[in-house]
């Protein structure tokens, strides 16, 4: 029983309970050190074990707070020799082993493992409720505070409890962020408060199992209430026979240190040394750094233990409270302190101990012997993998010490520039870089040098410094034909990037003929896919689609790396195939290519939700663009796809009626430039839409003249080319369609596909009244799988029939378009037809009912997918395998599901679903 805290249980019950019904829950528990967060913690995990959860229950190192997932690591015990098998992936990815090697930046790994971690609760909770308890976030890295974040998102979805234990300082902005994000979402918030006299008096007759002497209850009043601080107090005293002389310990420091007289100096020893390595010591690690075997130690701290000073916590032995540890720290001088540190990280380099524990370690110690900067430049490729920051503070350090010429220095200089690449900071990577070339006297190191220069302004997105860099490099010469074709291949990529369209050009032609020289496959395969993006992109996807079909057939089924990123292969396949309207081949084509580009955290992610949202609005499944919209803002963007996504997601709610917020297209140094055009198209609907068909004419055209001209991207524009028809004939301007018929027809020629037949049918009809061609358009968009470029052609045919004074023509066309609209709940286009019609004076049918909004009937066929899968028990990763998906927009289409029928959990959800079961099946 816990004294005092009966509210608190209570509370925590209940969220239990609410977790086995199915309904994640949240708490936040606040409160000084001491004062029983931890005991609340344990009692939860007691509690929920017995019912059946998966529990994950521990707390961060205080030393390693600066280690990306550190604290991951120790709330799911992944530290562990042995970790449960159903962490063993998590924990290799974080072993900064092979796999972690092959993904080239901090960032991307952090993605990757966030959504690894993301990805096993989904999957154990869709096996049983799971209690993630986090003690001591205070001390958690900021990595690792993201992964609970993202989880703490889910808990609406998932059978999930959160508890999170702190101080009430120091809050950092990470942690502050986490823990507002948790109140708005209603999560339970616990301050934890002292002890009333009347139970620290009850607390203390308990450990006395006597009542107390008011001598001792006023020793006891000087702990304030905290329950730590009084179970020391009184069994320290109790202990000694304390009571009997007199000699009442006068603080919580000096009760501590009352249990250390107790004990032999070589156990003394031990728990010093384990205060100032942190309090929590792997016993392999405590071993190297004592000099005694696993063994000793135990016979040396098996007193301690008993004692209640430390505890055995699995593979480390640990103090049972930091505020233990603290106590023992007072005693230690600060000049005893970095030695032991320095003499702790040296030990345990020779052990062979995890780089990230051994550069903690040397750091603390505030110097470097040779020795030790002998293992820095060693190990520091591991070192970066797992810990960037604390590797560039290491080199730092190495090269302040060991001075500015050597073959060492010049090798230190370099893996400094490494570490600076993989934490991301291009501008500080970049000057290091130049400044590490003007010094470098190892001709091996010059050509990477040189490289590290064009990386470090990529990263800073200064494409044109990056493509600088290359062009003295090749100037600089001679390069080995393999190297050179390497950098005709990457600037083929930077001038992509800048739209540079002779650059591009000349450097994949020549990536291309000197990747067929030296037999590599993927220069081979980076040449073919540029210039297949130039034949799209000049309208010519057939061209662009033999070149990208070519060019995975060159790559194959091989993986990417750090030195072969991901080339987005199935992206560019996936674009030609909607553009030659071969529209399902196109989605089938991003959910093969997307698992690969999610394994590595590829910088394409963003671009796969771009086009799979782009195949949904053509194909008026909406709801999935909304959900691919949402999902593709999570991955890391280098190259400004949000912008994209935010236009398409601008593009369907303008179609549906619904609010915008203000349309801006941010200035993107990339290839996201490419995808202006929705930012000119949504501009140009919304002044439409708010009634001025000039304005959103004078738009258009602005536009598409711009593309045409001046990047020759008719390709990309046309798409705006029926809403540019039917503002055209609002504004009685018919005419200027024509001027864009030859640009159609040339399209057409290219890429002779329903669409396109389509389009130039709808331009001359427009520009000649003539609704037979406006028809005969909306038929080929229907065959082409565009149900809104139909309904709009019909608008338009509408349209210039009743300027005939053709009211019955009219009037069918009118019906269709409605009809198209209807199906698509295109909410806009119904209101602006229907406007026109009674202005015109036609007559229309009685309307149906709108689509509902809420209920079973309000889901579309992908979420009522979705929907079954749930009621058969799938986790969201399985349910994202099944329908070939991301897991991340299957999680946007279950909290779609969820709105719609108004259910608080998976389990209500899988309750509604599986009534519809037995109606599919009649059906």
């Amino acid at each position: 029983m816990i004294l005092g805290r009966d509210d608190e249980i209570r509370a925590l019950s209940d969220l239990i309970n609410a977790v086995a019904d199915g309904n994640g829950s949240a708490a936040q528990l606040c409160g000084e050190p001491g004062i029983g967060k931890s005991t609340l913690l344990q009692r939860v995990a007691d509690e929920c074990r017995r019912r059946g959860f998966l529990v994950l229950h521990g707390s961060p190192d205080a030393m390693e707070s600066d280690t990306p997932f550190a604290a991951l690591t120790g709330y799911f015990g992944l530290d562990r020799v042995r970790p449960a098998p159903e962490l063993a992936d998590l924990a290799e990815l974080l072993s900064a082993g092979e796999r972690h090697g092959r993904i080239p930046g901090a960032a991307r790994w952090e993605y990757v493992v966030t959504e690894s971690a993301v990805e096993l609760i989904e999957k154990q909770a869709a096996r049983q409720p799971v209690a993630l308890l986090l003690d001591d976030m205070h001390w958690a890295d900021s990595a690792s505070l993201v992964v609970v974040h993202r989880i703490a998102r889910l808990l609406r979805q998932l059978p999930v409890l959160l508890v999170c234990a702190h101080r009430p300082v120091p809050v950092g902005p990470e942690l502050g962020r986490l823990l507002h994000g948790l109140a708005d979402d209603g999560a339970l918030a616990m301050r934890l408060e002292p002890l009333s006299p009347g139970t620290a008096a009850e607390l203390t007759e308990r450990i006395l199992a006597e009542p107390a002497t008011e001598a001792v209850l006023e020793l006891v009043a000087g702990a304030a209430g905290n329950p730590f601080y009084i179970e020391e107090l009184v069994s320290s005293l109790s202990e000694a026979g304390g009571w009997a002389s007199g000699a009442a310990p006068q603080s919580f420091t000096e009760a501590v240190h009352r249990k250390l007289d107790f004990l032999p100096s070589r156990s003394r020893d031990v728990l010093r040394m384990m205060a100032v390595l942190g309090g929590r010591v792997p016993i392999q690690e405590l071993s190297a750094v004592s000099g005694h075997s696993p063994l000793e130690l135990w016979n040396l701290v098996r007193d301690a233990v008993d004692n209640g000073l430390l505890i055995d916590d699995g593979d480390r032995i640990a103090f049972r409270h930091d505020l233990i540890r603290q106590a023992m720290m007072t005693a230690l001088p600060e000049t005893l302190r970095q030695p032991m540190l320095l003499e702790a990280g040296r030990a345990l380099a020779k052990a062979g101990a995890p780089a990230h524990r051994v550069a903690q370690y040397l750091l603390a110690g505030g110097t470097l012997d040779s020795a030790s900067i002998d293992w820095l430049i060693e190990s520091a490729i591991t070192l970066i993998w797992r810990s960037a920051e604390t590797a560039i503070e290491l080199l730092t350090m190495a090269r302040e010490q060991l001075g500015a010429t050597s073959a060492r220095a010049d090798m230190l200089r370099f893996l400094h520039v490494m570490a600076l690449q993989w934490a991301g900071h291009g501008a500080d990577a970049e000057a290091a870089a130049r400044a590490a070339l003007t010094r470098n006297s190892t001709p091996a190191l010059t050509a990477q040098l040189r490289w590290s220069v064009a990386r470090g302004c990529l990263l800073q997105g200064n494409a044109r410094g990056a493509t600088e860099a290359i062009e003295e490099t090749i100037s600089a010469g001679p390069l080995e034909p393999l190297e050179l074709a390497r950098m005709h291949a990457a600037l083929a990529q930077f001038y992509y990037i800048q739209g540079s369209v002779e650059g591009w050009t000349r450097n994949a032609e020549a990536a291309l003929r000197l990747g067929e020289q030296v037999g590599d496959s993927y220069i081979v395969a980076a040449g073919q896919h540029l210039l297949a993006s130039r034949k799209l992109e000049t309208g010519d996807p057939e061209g662009a689609l033999a070149l990208v079909t070519a060019a995975r057939s060159t790559w194959g089924d091989q993986e990417f790396g750090p030195d072969t990123d991901d080339l987005g292969i199935q992206l560019l396949q996936a674009n030609c195939l909607l553009e030659l309207d071969r529209l399902d081949e196109a989605q089938r084509c991003l959910r093969e290519g997307m698992p690969a580009s999610e394994a590595c955290g590829s910088p394409a992610l963003p671009w796969y939700s771009v086009i799979s949202a782009r195949i949904a609005y053509e194909q008026g499944r909406w709801e999935d663009g909304l959900a691919e919209i949402q999902a593709g803002h999570e991955p890391a963007d280098p190259f400004g796809q949000r912008a994209s996504l935010r236009m398409q997601e601008a593009l369907i709610r303008m179609h549906r009626d619904e609010p915008l917020e203000p349309l801006c297209f941010p200035e993107v140094a990339g290839p996201a430039h490419y995808y202006e055009y929705l930012y000119r198209w949504a501009l140009a609907l919304d002044a439409e839409r708010a009634g001025s068909p000039e304005t959103a004419l004078e738009l258009h055209l602005a536009h598409t003249r711009q593309a045409t001209d001046e990047r020759g991207q008719a390709s990309l524009v046309h798409h705006t080319w029926v809403d540019l028809a039917r503002v055209a004939i609002l504004a009685g301007d018919r005419g200027m369609l024509g001027e864009l018929v030859p640009a159609a027809r040339e399209l057409r020629r290219r890429c002779p596909t329903p669409v396109k037949t389509g389009l130039v049918a709808v331009l001359r009809g427009g520009a000649a009244g003539d609704p037979e061609l406006l028809a005969a358009g909306a038929r080929d968009f229907r065959d082409g799988g565009r149900p809104l470029l139909a309904g709009q052609a019909w608008e338009l045919a509408a349209h210039v029939a009743a300027a005939a004074d053709a009211k019955a023509d009219a009037s069918a066309a009118l019906e269709k378009a409605v009809s198209a609209f209807q199906e698509l709940d295109a909410r806009w286009d119904l209101r602006r037809v229907e406007e026109w019609a009674r202005a015109s004076g036609l007559r229309r049918q009685r309307r149906s009912a709108n689509r509902p909004t809420t209920g079973w009937d309000s889901l579309t066929p992908t979420e009522v997918r979705v929907a079954l899968l749930v009621a058969e028990g799938l986790s969201n990763p399985d349910i994202a395998s099944r329908l070939a998906v991301s897991r991340r927009t299957i999680q946007s289409h279950i909290s779609s599901v969820l709105a719609k029928l108004d259910c608080r959990s998976r389990v209500e959800l899988a309750v509604v679903a599986s009534r519809q079961r037995p109606h599919r099946a009649e059906g």
